[in-house]
């Protein structure tokens, strides 16, 4: 497998939020047998888990990997250095698709010496995206770097599967969702395991084909928030930076009650009212 080079943005350049809603995301990296187990159940880049923060989790990994994947993509920049750093990971990298690999989570999991997916998980791939404003020139220009991009992340598949590269890239024009048996077909997996159930969902109306089964509902949004959920909540819609959203998290996780001491835990809505109101004083304080 060849490392992907593409010019990544210029530092401090905004990183958007593309998927509005989600439930039981978490990034995590535990020690177990010999080996270091990653889950990576939540979007890629600065709304979720970006490059930087899963090369620092690399850096602390020993002996072979087990990366569990369910993520519905995102930043592509992050995406690939992610890939890049498991590639140049000394021991060997497992993959395991056990919910969904979707857009650069795909290509993440390219990186894998082994590719398991979930009986019941899929795999999807399509073409760049970007948003920009501009004139015609700068379109352009917008233009033919999202086709390098396109190019290189067509090569990465074609390198890793058994399918050419032309129809490799009429699969991303498609926004191609493929199921445990397509994938494995494909070459996209190299095994096809037994049927998981999935810790985290998303909102994936943001892409053109969702399949039914995968499409967000009202019931499916009914779950209570965890702490990243909420976290998320106060960035987003109420505007706060990440900072002063985790001080508030502090807060709540400094409650005696034990429940809400996990991240992955439920939490009072109560608390967090009461936790608002606290570091909403704090900064108001501070402000004057």
């Amino acid at each position: 497998m060849d490392k992907i080079d593409i010019g990544a943005p210029r530092a401090g350049d905004r990183r958007d939020r593309f998927f509005a809603r989600s439930i039981g995301t978490r990034f995590e990296a535990k020690t177990e047998g010999g080996g270091t187990i990653i889950d990576l159940y939540d979007e890629i880049g600065y709304w979720g888990t970006n490059a930087r923060s899963f090369r620092s989790r690399l850096k602390e990994a020993n002996g072979d990997i087990t990366l569990r994947i369910n993520s519905p993509g995102g930043d592509v920049f992050d995406g690939i250095a992610i890939y890049n750093d498991l590639l140049a990971y000394e021991g060997k990298v497992k993959v395991e698709v056990v919910g969904l690999a979707a857009s650069i989570a795909s290509i993440i999991a390219m990186a894998g010496d082994e590719i398991t997916i979930a009986d019941n998980a899929m795999f999807m791939i399509h073409n760049a995206w970007t948003i920009g404003v501009g004139n015609r020139h700068d379109f352009a220009d917008v233009s033919s770097t999202l086709s390098k991009i396109d190019d290189a992340l067509a090569r990465t598949y074609a390198a890793r599967t058994t399918t050419g590269i032309r129809a490799i890239k009429q699969m991303m024009d498609d926004e191609t969702w493929l199921t445990a048996k397509e994938a494995k077909d494909a070459g996209f997996a190299t095994s096809v395991g037994s049927a998981a159930d999935a810790k985290a969902k998303f909102d994936l109306s943001v892409f053109a084909s969702v399949p039914d089964a995968l499409k967000w509902s009202e019931e499916t949004g009914e779950e209570t928030p965890t702490k990243r959920d909420l976290e998320r909540a106060l960035t987003q819609d109420a505007g706060w930076s990440r900072s002063k959203a985790r001080a508030a998290m502090r807060v709540i996780e400094n409650n005696d009650d034990p429940a809400k001491q996990d991240a992955g835990e439920h939490v009072d809505l109560t608390a967090l009212a009461e936790a608002v109101r606290a570091v909403s004083a704090k900064f108001q304080k501070e402000d004057k």
